[in-house]
């Protein structure tokens, strides 16, 4: 015998590890026939209940895991360890765990305990109402509480009629038997009595379901006849007894699905989409009519669910989500649908999200049910609905912006090519017919003209044309006046006025999309603030690609052709700069110029302030990636400019000297009683064009780009009289001239350069020093050759090569040669001897 319950308890053991809880027949199957083993055991030994080996402590407390509260009495007396194992504390708290009390039990220390006297633990309602949160106590609740509900519990094992057990006769209120039986069913739970756990589980969830029911019925003929405070009381036995989905059920069946004048509100063709819109546009008073009375409906069921639900039901939720989700979702899919037919649909979806997601919202009240959420709670129903709307929308307002900027453009350039069609057209019908002989003569004249004007080959010298000339030209005069009248228009190659046309666009588009700025959709919110900086972006590309750039390319190209033909709108009659193209260029980088500053001020505005853009100054803000871009694309441009322009300068001027400049200037006839003490005509017409030309740019152009210019021309300028020096033959008695001319270029630049004088004046105190080199008589070659060897004298300007060179220059060079070079480096060529 002893052996089969050593047997039993190994089995359970074993079990006890690999029990299945949804097949627990066996298992129980098993405890009760060691049960029936023990007892059988202890009719032939009673010191079988003291002996280890009958059931290990480790085997006792597998058992007793699974043994009902009875049971647990019986088994703590009939072995010594079955004694230990019922005794264990974690025994018993397991159990209030598995009631699913332990957890809201009140926490009471060893000290608090002697002032308890657990008198609700008598009352069969009351003895779950507080649980004491000491393992020291668990056995002894669990033991009272089971003797309280016993004679209840076990009045459901017989086989009366559910109207004569025992709970129904002891309490007569609905509240008071909800109570009872949800005790009962706390109990049920931690009985491992095959056939009592599951008759009375059986039994409890039949009366549950009766009681229920009836309750029900009460609840909805108090609803119906609107006496609330007994709803509210019927409503809140079902929610004690964890109803709560049937009392959502029950109050979306009455209020939404069975209610006529909601469902009637809801029904898209009672609705009539049509009446929000009219062409293009919608009625604002009419959406706003409509908020109104949607935020009367939520207010409504707001008002009855604080009446009758506690708030431990999420009722208000639940009927902002049947509402949102289902009842409300079919009104705005047909209002969005209609705004796509009257193309309103862009101005359309991001007003009425801000109507539904501001304004809607606002008309709310307080819902005591909901809580203080409630506002963000029906905002995140809203964006939750929005959400594919939204998407799309987002996707063809891009598009939509895309489109309108590049037709802007498209129309702009379309204007530009329109009026130079209409220039070319009525400069080229004046062209006069000519003889194909005469043609080489035109072309010849074009190209051979020297000076600010033109005589024409009619107007006997004067510089004026006829009138019947003014509007005849030859086909290279034509040409000529087509790339002058081109030049002329190039402040409106680009404009300020269009840009600031595409940009009041971008901010219409900015502005609707900023309306969803507190999306609580995280990842689509993300995804606005995207778009918003894809739109600055695109208009960026568009401006700097499509305007700025083929603006710019064509400016160039007209520089080009100008200073590579050496067309100058004096071929056409009129006194004009050399460099007036580049005037008109630097006009026109003043616009790019304000167009950049139009663009900073957006930028900052709309996605620096709004805090669109999150890295201001990061290479991972790709906006300001985009704004860089273009303003280097502009700083290229002018650089570029400034190159055409300085070239087409200094290549007049070195024309000029080459034309102008002659050879007695700076090496006068031997002998010649008329010596000219003053300046060179060539030096005189070389500063009357930088005079001309120098100052151009002053209110024009950027001070620092002022400076660089002013700069490069001086530097370009020292470099042709380098030049002129090293190809002309000066002579002492010309070199009066020359640094009368050096002291001209001198006094200019000191006067024309403002705040860089130490940049440039040094180039023309070198060249003056220079001059000295062809003033001391070949006489006084010592005194040459200790000059061209005091390198100081040239400021560092010239090396000592270059003086060497540039003394060769003097008409005498051949005499005093051998002398100076003594100087330079201590003996001449003739001072060496042949051995």
């Amino acid at each position: 015998m002893f052996k089969d319950v050593v047997l039993y308890g190994s089995e359970i053991e074993r079990r006890s590890w690999t029990r299945n809880d949804n097949q627990p027949g066996d298992f129980l199957k098993i405890l009760q026939q060691l049960k029936s083993k023990l007892k059988q055991t202890l009719k032939h030994g009673k010191n079988a209940m003291y002996d280890d080996d009958v059931m290990p402590l480790s085997i006792a407390k597998h058992i007793a895991k699974y043994l009902a509260i009875p049971d647990l009495v019986l088994f703590q007396q009939m072995l010594k360890n079955g004694y230990k194992a019922a005794s264990n504390p974690a025994l018993w708290v397991g159990k209030l765990k598995t009631m699913g009390v332990w957890e809201r039990a009140m926490p009471v220390t060893d000290d608090q305990l002697g002032k308890i006297n657990f008198e609700w633990i008598k009352d069969p309602i009351r003895c779950f109402d507080h649980i004491i949160k000491n393992p020291k106590v668990a056995k002894f609740q669990c033991i009272k509480i089971y003797s309280t509900l016993a004679p209840f519990y076990n009045d459901l094992l017989t086989s009366k009629p559910y109207d004569q057990l025992t709970l129904f006769k002891v309490y007569l209120t609905p509240e008071e038997q909800a109570r009872i039986l949800k005790n009962l069913k706390l109990l049920n739970d931690v009985d491992y009595s095959i056939t009592l756990h599951d008759l009375c589980r059986d039994k409890i969830n039949d009366l549950f379901e009766v009681f229920e029911n009836a309750l029900l019925r009460e609840l909805e003929i108090n609803y119906d006849i609107q006496d609330y405070d007994k709803t509210k009381k019927f409503v809140t036995i079902l929610a004690e007894l964890h109803n709560d989905q049937t009392l959502i059920n029950f109050f979306l069946q009455k209020t939404i699905f069975d209610n006529e004048e909601m469902t009637k509100f809801f029904l898209v063709s009672d609705f009539g989409p049509e009446r929000f819109f009219y062409d293009e546009g919608y009625d604002e008073s009419l959406i706003n009519e409509f908020i109104s009375d949607l935020a009367k409906i939520f207010n409504q069921l707001s008002y009855l669910i604080d009446l009758v639900f506690p708030t431990t039901i999420p009722m208000m939720y639940k009927v902002c989500e049947e509402l949102i989700q289902n009842q409300l979702m079919d009104l705005i899919l047909s209002l969005i649908e209609q705004s796509k037919k009257q193309k309103a649909h862009l101005m359309f979806l991001p007003f009425f999200y801000e109507k539904m997601s501001t304004d809607f919202i606002r008309k709310l009240k307080p819902s005591e049910n909901a809580g203080e959420s409630n506002g963000r709670m029906v905002k995140e129903l809203i964006d939750m609905q929005f959400e594919t709307f939204t998407a799309e929308y987002m996707r063809e307002e891009t598009s939509d912006f895309k489109v309108f900027a590049e037709d802007q453009i498209l129309q702009w350039n379309g204007e530009i090519l329109k009026r130079e069609q209409e220039t070319t057209k009525s400069i080229l019908k004046h062209v006069k017919s000519e003889a194909k002989n005469d043609f080489l003569s035109s072309f010849r004249k074009v190209f051979t003209i020297s000076g600010s004007s033109i005589s024409s080959k009619h107007d006997g010298g004067t510089g004026e044309k006829s009138a019947e000339e003014v509007v005849n030209y030859s086909k290279i005069e034509a040409k000529a006046k087509i790339l002058s009248e081109n030049l002329k228009s190039l402040t409106q190659i680009i404009s300020p006025e269009l840009v600031l046309k595409v940009i009041n666009n971008s901010k219409q588009c900015l502005a609707r999309l900023y309306k969803f700025k507190d999306y609580t959709v995280i990842s689509l919110r993300k995804d606005i603030f995207s778009s918003m900086q894809e739109i600055f972006i695109i208009f960026i590309d568009i401006i700097s690609s499509e305007h700025l750039k083929p603006g710019f390319d064509k400016a160039m190209a007209y520089l080009e052709s100008y200073n590579r033909d050496e067309i100058r709108a004096a071929v056409l009659g009129g006194k004009a700069s050399y460099i007036e193209p580049l005037i008109h260029f630097f006009e026109m980088i003043n616009m790019a110029d304000l167009i950049i500053q139009m663009i900073d001020i957006f930028y900052k505005e709309e996605l620096i302030n709004k805090q669109i853009v999150k890295h201001e100054n990061s290479i991972l803000n790709p906006s300001l990636q985009s704004k860089k871009k273009m303003e280097g694309l502009v700083d290229k441009y002018v650089a570029d400019g400034l190159n055409v322009g300085i070239e087409l300068l200094a290549k007049e001027i070195e024309t000029l000297f080459e034309r102008n400049l002659e050879a007695s200037d700076y090496d006068p006839p031997k002998g010649s009683t008329n010596i000219n003490i003053g300046n060179s005509h060539a030096a005189k017409e070389a500063i009357k064009i930088l005079d001309e030309n120098m100052d151009l740019l002053v209110d024009s152009a950027d001070r620092l780009i002022v400076e660089v210019f002013q700069q490069e021309v001086a530097e370009r300028f020292f470099q042709i009289i380098v030049k002129v020096l090293k190809r002309s033959t000066i002579s002492v008695d010309g070199a009066i001239v020359l640094i009368s001319d050096l002291n001209l270029y001198y006094e200019f630049f000191y006067e024309h350069i403002k705040t860089n004088k130490r940049m440039v004046m040094p180039f023309y105190l070198g060249l003056k020093n220079v001059g000295s080199l062809y003033l001391i008589g070949g006489e006084d070659s010592k005194a040459i050759g200790k000059l061209v060897c005091d390198m100081a004298k040239f400021n560092g300007i010239f090396r000592q090569e270059e003086i060497y060179e540039l003394v060769q220059r003097r008409k005498d060079w051949p005499v005093i040669k051998k002398h100076v070079e003594k100087v330079m480096y201590g003996f001449g060529l003739g001072d060496c001897t042949i051995v």
